[in-house]
Protein backbone atom coordinates (compact mmCIF):
# COMPACT_ATOMS: atom_id res chain seq x y z
CA UNK A 1 0.00 0.00 0.00
CA UNK A 2 2.77 1.99 -0.61
CA UNK A 3 1.27 4.72 -2.82
CA UNK A 4 -1.89 5.79 -0.10
CA UNK A 5 1.35 5.71 2.35
CA UNK A 6 2.93 8.04 0.54
CA UNK A 7 0.07 10.47 -0.27
CA UNK A 8 -1.01 10.30 3.37
CA UNK A 9 2.46 10.75 4.60
CA UNK A 10 2.98 13.93 2.49
CA UNK A 11 0.22 15.45 4.02
CA UNK A 12 1.28 14.35 7.29
CA UNK A 13 4.47 15.94 6.93
CA UNK A 14 3.07 19.30 5.59
CA UNK A 15 0.44 19.16 9.18
CA UNK A 16 4.20 19.03 11.25
CA UNK A 17 6.20 21.96 8.90
CA UNK A 18 2.42 24.37 9.91
CA UNK A 19 3.69 23.15 13.83
CA UNK A 20 7.43 24.05 12.55
CA UNK A 21 6.66 27.28 10.97
CA UNK A 22 4.45 28.17 14.49
CA UNK A 23 7.64 27.33 16.52
CA UNK A 24 9.88 29.43 14.73
CA UNK A 25 11.75 26.11 13.42
CA UNK A 26 13.05 27.21 9.86
CA UNK A 27 15.32 24.10 9.21
CA UNK A 28 12.64 21.82 9.82
CA UNK A 29 9.61 23.97 8.60
CA UNK A 30 11.36 23.62 5.41
CA UNK A 31 12.31 20.04 5.50
CA UNK A 32 9.11 18.58 6.27
CA UNK A 33 7.54 20.98 3.33
CA UNK A 34 10.12 19.39 1.05
CA UNK A 35 8.49 15.78 1.85
CA UNK A 36 4.99 17.24 1.56
CA UNK A 37 5.90 17.29 -1.82
CA UNK A 38 6.62 13.79 -2.29
CA UNK A 39 3.23 12.89 -3.93
CA UNK A 40 5.21 13.99 -7.20
CA UNK A 41 7.37 10.81 -6.88
CA UNK A 42 3.99 8.65 -7.29
CA UNK A 43 1.91 10.60 -9.93
CA UNK A 44 2.30 9.06 -13.57
CA UNK A 45 1.71 11.75 -16.14
CA UNK A 46 0.93 8.84 -18.49
CA UNK A 47 -1.60 7.72 -16.53
CA UNK A 48 -2.82 10.93 -15.22
CA UNK A 49 -2.81 9.07 -11.80
CA UNK A 50 -0.79 7.72 -9.35
CA UNK A 51 1.08 4.71 -9.94
CA UNK A 52 3.05 2.29 -8.00
CA UNK A 53 6.77 2.75 -8.08
CA UNK A 54 9.57 0.69 -7.60
CA UNK A 55 12.62 1.73 -5.62
CA UNK A 56 14.62 2.75 -8.70
CA UNK A 57 12.19 4.88 -9.80
CA UNK A 58 10.23 3.06 -12.63
CA UNK A 59 6.59 2.92 -12.70
CA UNK A 60 5.30 -0.56 -12.33
CA UNK A 61 4.09 -2.43 -15.73
CA UNK A 62 0.77 -4.27 -14.48
CA UNK A 63 -1.82 -1.19 -14.39
CA UNK A 64 -5.43 -0.23 -14.57
CA UNK A 65 -5.79 3.00 -12.53
CA UNK A 66 -9.81 2.08 -12.19
CA UNK A 67 -9.33 -1.04 -10.28
CA UNK A 68 -8.10 -1.75 -7.05
CA UNK A 69 -4.24 -2.02 -6.50
CA UNK A 70 -1.94 -3.80 -3.77
CA UNK A 71 -0.29 -0.29 -3.52
CA UNK A 72 -3.49 1.15 -2.64
CA UNK A 73 -5.56 1.15 0.55
CA UNK A 74 -9.13 0.10 0.07
CA UNK A 75 -9.69 2.00 -2.85
CA UNK A 76 -8.30 2.33 -6.66
CA UNK A 77 -5.55 4.44 -8.29
CA UNK A 78 -7.96 7.34 -10.03
CA UNK A 79 -9.40 7.50 -6.31
CA UNK A 80 -6.87 8.03 -4.60
CA UNK A 81 -4.61 10.68 -7.02
CA UNK A 82 -6.80 13.32 -5.68
CA UNK A 83 -5.68 12.77 -2.00
CA UNK A 84 -3.52 16.02 -2.18
CA UNK A 85 -4.86 18.55 0.09
CA UNK A 86 -2.11 20.01 1.22
CA UNK A 87 -1.21 21.07 -2.64
CA UNK A 88 -3.98 21.11 -5.32
CA UNK A 89 -3.07 23.84 -6.95
CA UNK A 90 0.13 21.40 -7.42
CA UNK A 91 -1.58 18.30 -8.46
CA UNK A 92 -3.08 20.40 -11.05
CA UNK A 93 -0.33 21.91 -12.50
CA UNK A 94 0.80 18.29 -12.69
CA UNK A 95 -2.18 17.74 -14.82
CA UNK A 96 -1.89 20.60 -17.46
CA UNK A 97 -3.74 23.40 -15.01
CA UNK A 98 -7.05 24.33 -14.36
CA UNK A 99 -8.27 23.02 -17.82
CA UNK A 100 -6.42 19.39 -17.51
CA UNK A 101 -7.49 18.86 -13.89
CA UNK A 102 -10.92 19.98 -14.62
CA UNK A 103 -11.41 17.40 -17.62
CA UNK A 104 -9.40 14.73 -15.61
CA UNK A 105 -12.38 15.53 -12.25
CA UNK A 106 -14.98 15.61 -15.18
CA UNK A 107 -13.78 12.16 -16.08
CA UNK A 108 -13.25 10.44 -12.65
CA UNK A 109 -16.99 12.03 -11.94
CA UNK A 110 -18.37 10.92 -15.32
CA UNK A 111 -17.11 7.14 -15.15
CA UNK A 112 -18.45 6.78 -11.50
CA UNK A 113 -15.20 6.39 -9.85
CA UNK A 114 -16.26 8.71 -6.73
CA UNK A 115 -16.56 6.60 -3.64
CA UNK A 116 -18.01 8.32 -0.53
CA UNK A 117 -17.72 5.65 1.73
CA UNK A 118 -13.93 5.70 1.34
CA UNK A 119 -12.82 8.66 3.57
CA UNK A 120 -10.02 9.22 2.01
CA UNK A 121 -12.06 10.59 -0.93
CA UNK A 122 -14.23 12.94 1.10
CA UNK A 123 -12.19 16.13 -0.03
CA UNK A 124 -13.07 15.29 -3.34
CA UNK A 125 -15.98 16.49 -4.29
CA UNK A 126 -15.09 20.33 -3.10
CA UNK A 127 -11.71 19.69 -5.05
CA UNK A 128 -13.44 22.35 -8.51
CA UNK A 129 -13.25 25.72 -5.60
CA UNK A 130 -9.17 25.21 -6.58
CA UNK A 131 -10.00 25.10 -10.22
CA UNK A 132 -12.32 27.76 -10.97
CA UNK A 133 -15.26 25.96 -11.32
CA UNK A 134 -16.91 26.21 -7.53
CA UNK A 135 -20.81 25.64 -9.25
CA UNK A 136 -19.60 21.91 -9.74
CA UNK A 137 -18.60 21.76 -6.34
CA UNK A 138 -21.82 22.78 -5.21
CA UNK A 139 -23.66 20.70 -7.12
CA UNK A 140 -21.84 17.38 -6.71
CA UNK A 141 -22.04 18.22 -2.60
CA UNK A 142 -25.76 18.50 -2.64
CA UNK A 143 -25.92 15.07 -4.97
CA UNK A 144 -23.53 13.00 -2.46
CA UNK A 145 -26.22 14.32 0.08
CA UNK A 146 -29.36 13.22 -1.55
CA UNK A 147 -27.82 9.99 -2.76
CA UNK A 148 -25.24 8.78 -0.09
CA UNK A 149 -27.47 9.13 2.97
CA UNK A 150 -30.67 8.15 4.74
CA UNK A 151 -32.39 7.68 7.56
CA UNK A 152 -33.32 4.35 7.89
CA UNK A 153 -31.10 1.07 8.52
CA UNK A 154 -27.51 1.63 6.07
CA UNK A 155 -28.49 5.22 5.76
CA UNK A 156 -24.72 5.98 5.51
CA UNK A 157 -23.12 4.81 2.66
CA UNK A 158 -19.55 3.86 4.79
CA UNK A 159 -18.52 2.76 8.20
CA UNK A 160 -18.85 6.03 10.28
CA UNK A 161 -15.36 6.13 11.56
CA UNK A 162 -14.79 8.62 14.59
CA UNK A 163 -18.07 9.89 13.53
CA UNK A 164 -16.45 11.24 10.10
CA UNK A 165 -19.62 10.15 7.45
CA UNK A 166 -22.05 12.22 9.71
CA UNK A 167 -19.63 15.01 10.53
CA UNK A 168 -19.29 15.30 6.45
CA UNK A 169 -22.71 15.86 6.08
CA UNK A 170 -23.11 17.83 8.75
CA UNK A 171 -20.19 20.52 7.23
CA UNK A 172 -22.19 20.17 3.91
CA UNK A 173 -25.17 20.94 5.64
CA UNK A 174 -23.65 24.28 6.93
CA UNK A 175 -22.39 25.05 3.38
CA UNK A 176 -18.35 24.57 4.08
CA UNK A 177 -15.66 21.52 4.29
CA UNK A 178 -12.08 21.65 6.39
CA UNK A 179 -9.98 19.79 3.23
CA UNK A 180 -6.79 20.06 4.42
CA UNK A 181 -6.96 20.21 8.34
CA UNK A 182 -4.27 22.36 9.56
CA UNK A 183 -4.95 25.06 7.35
CA UNK A 184 -7.33 27.37 8.90
CA UNK A 185 -9.65 27.44 6.21
CA UNK A 186 -13.01 26.14 5.16
CA UNK A 187 -13.98 25.22 1.34
CA UNK A 188 -17.53 27.07 0.65
CA UNK A 189 -20.04 24.62 -1.14
CA UNK A 190 -23.33 26.63 -0.44
CA UNK A 191 -25.54 25.77 2.74
CA UNK A 192 -28.92 23.53 2.36
CA UNK A 193 -30.65 25.44 5.04
CA UNK A 194 -32.06 28.55 4.91
CA UNK A 195 -30.69 29.50 8.38
CA UNK A 196 -28.45 28.07 10.53
CA UNK A 197 -27.24 29.27 13.88
CA UNK A 198 -23.93 27.74 15.19
CA UNK A 199 -22.95 28.82 18.87
CA UNK A 200 -19.04 29.39 19.41
CA UNK A 201 -17.01 29.79 22.60
CA UNK A 202 -17.03 33.16 24.98
CA UNK A 203 -21.29 33.28 23.62
CA UNK A 204 -20.43 34.67 20.24
CA UNK A 205 -22.79 33.74 17.86
CA UNK A 206 -22.52 32.72 13.93
CA UNK A 207 -25.48 33.09 11.61
CA UNK A 208 -25.52 31.51 7.96
CA UNK A 209 -28.38 32.86 5.61
CA UNK A 210 -29.25 31.27 2.58
CA UNK A 211 -32.66 32.34 1.71
CA UNK A 212 -34.33 29.29 -0.41
CA UNK A 213 -31.41 26.78 0.29
CA UNK A 214 -33.49 24.17 2.05
CA UNK A 215 -36.31 24.66 -1.21
CA UNK A 216 -34.05 23.76 -4.11
CA UNK A 217 -32.01 26.97 -4.59
CA UNK A 218 -28.45 25.49 -4.27
CA UNK A 219 -25.86 27.54 -6.30
CA UNK A 220 -24.22 30.63 -4.93
CA UNK A 221 -24.98 34.09 -6.32
CA UNK A 222 -22.88 35.99 -3.91
CA UNK A 223 -21.84 35.97 -0.81
CA UNK A 224 -21.38 38.76 2.18
CA UNK A 225 -19.42 38.38 5.56
CA UNK A 226 -20.82 40.94 7.65
CA UNK A 227 -22.43 43.25 4.96
CA UNK A 228 -19.39 42.95 2.66
CA UNK A 229 -19.31 41.76 -0.49
CA UNK A 230 -16.51 38.39 -0.66
CA UNK A 231 -15.90 36.43 -4.09
CA UNK A 232 -13.47 33.83 -1.94
CA UNK A 233 -14.80 30.53 -1.79
CA UNK A 234 -13.28 29.50 1.21
CA UNK A 235 -13.50 30.83 5.23
CA UNK A 236 -11.41 31.53 7.32
CA UNK A 237 -11.48 29.71 10.98
CA UNK A 238 -10.47 32.49 12.93
CA UNK A 239 -12.49 35.07 11.26
CA UNK A 240 -15.41 33.07 11.65
CA UNK A 241 -14.93 31.96 15.18
CA UNK A 242 -15.48 35.72 15.93
CA UNK A 243 -18.68 35.26 15.49
CA UNK A 244 -20.60 37.52 12.93
CA UNK A 245 -23.36 37.15 9.71
CA UNK A 246 -23.38 34.93 6.76
CA UNK A 247 -25.49 36.14 3.76
CA UNK A 248 -25.52 33.87 0.54
CA UNK A 249 -27.89 35.19 -2.46
CA UNK A 250 -29.03 31.81 -3.46
CA UNK A 251 -30.31 30.30 -7.27
CA UNK A 252 -31.72 27.85 -9.29
CA UNK A 253 -29.07 28.06 -11.67
CA UNK A 254 -24.91 28.30 -11.79
CA UNK A 255 -23.01 31.46 -11.13
CA UNK A 256 -19.99 31.10 -12.87
CA UNK A 257 -18.64 34.35 -11.87
CA UNK A 258 -18.09 34.02 -8.29
CA UNK A 259 -15.19 32.47 -6.84
CA UNK A 260 -13.37 31.73 -9.72
CA UNK A 261 -10.60 33.91 -9.60
CA UNK A 262 -6.97 32.76 -8.28
CA UNK A 263 -7.07 35.16 -5.56
CA UNK A 264 -10.42 33.87 -4.84
CA UNK A 265 -9.15 29.93 -4.10
CA UNK A 266 -8.21 27.97 -0.75
CA UNK A 267 -4.47 27.87 -0.03
CA UNK A 268 -2.21 25.50 -1.85
CA UNK A 269 1.28 25.22 -0.88
CA UNK A 270 2.47 25.66 -4.58
CA UNK A 271 1.34 28.89 -3.95
CA UNK A 272 2.67 29.99 -0.94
Amino acid sequence: EQVSRTLEYAFDDFALSRIAIKRGDTKNAVALSTRAMNYHNVYSPADSAVRGVYANGTFIEKYDKYKKASFITEGTPYQYTWYVPQDVAGLAMLMGGDDGFNRNLDNFHATEQYWHGNEPGHQIPFLYNYSGQPWKTQKLVGEVMQNEYGTGIGGLSGNDDAGQMSAWYVFAAMGFYPVAPSVPEYVISGPRFDKLTIQLPESKTLTILAKGASSGKNFIQSLTWNGELTDKNFLNHFDINKGGTLMFIMGETPNMNWGVAKESRPFSLSGE
